[in-house]
């Protein structure tokens, strides 16, 4: 069976180059493969920027506001800070973002520059917490000064989370590519 079926293809191999499939069946198989949606890390990065520049400028507008006339520089030294409300935030909320460092740092170490953005983001953020402990040092509208901090806590944990959610949609590509190549 198998030799007739050979030497049929032998004898009709001529025939068999003479036919090509109809174009109009490329473009229908083009048009069904769909392209494959990458994400793009620098619009979440740029973002996060955005609101860091923004809330570092408010800041700065409001301390060259608040300290114009007296001619005096103030040290940004770190504060001790007596509110209970305050300190049980600030532990929840460390916990909250140290569990989250300690997710998205293995994942890091495929992406150098991710690293090193992560990491200035977070220390701009820091620079921006401390100088917010010294007006809460110096009494400057205490409760806003409050909401401020917190809301620099939470956009340290917004930042994680988009790493993670970045770092994991993108291992996730490369699962589903390697698999698609095997």
């Amino acid at each position: 069976m198998k030799d007739r079926l050979e030497e049929f293809v032998k004898g009709h191999s001529t025939e068999f180059d003479l036919r090509e499939p109809n174009p109009e069946l490329w473009k229908g198989i083009e048009k069904s493969i769909a392209p494959k949606r990458r994400r793009n890390w620098g619009y979440y990065l740029s973002r996060a920027a955005a609101i860091v520049f923004l809330i570092g400028a408010t800041l700065v507008a409001q301390r060259v506001w608040m300290t114009k006339g007296q001619g005096i520089k103030k040290k940004t030294a770190e504060v001790e800070i007596n509110i209970p409300e305050l300190k049980e935030a600030e532990m929840y909320y460390t916990g909250i973002i140290n569990t989250k460092l300690e997710e998205v740092k293995p994942m890091l170490s495929e992406y150098p520059t991710l690293e090193d953005e992560l990491e200035t983001d977070l220390s701009e953020l820091d620079s921006i917490y401390k100088g917010l402990k010294n007006d809460l040092k110096d009494d400057i509208a205490n409760h806003e000064v409050i909401e401020a901090m917190i809301q620099n806590y939470r956009l340290r944990i917004s930042i994680l989370e988009d790493m993670l959610h970045f770092l994991e949609s993108q291992n996730q590509e490369e699962k589903t590519f390697n698999t698609e190549q095997i």
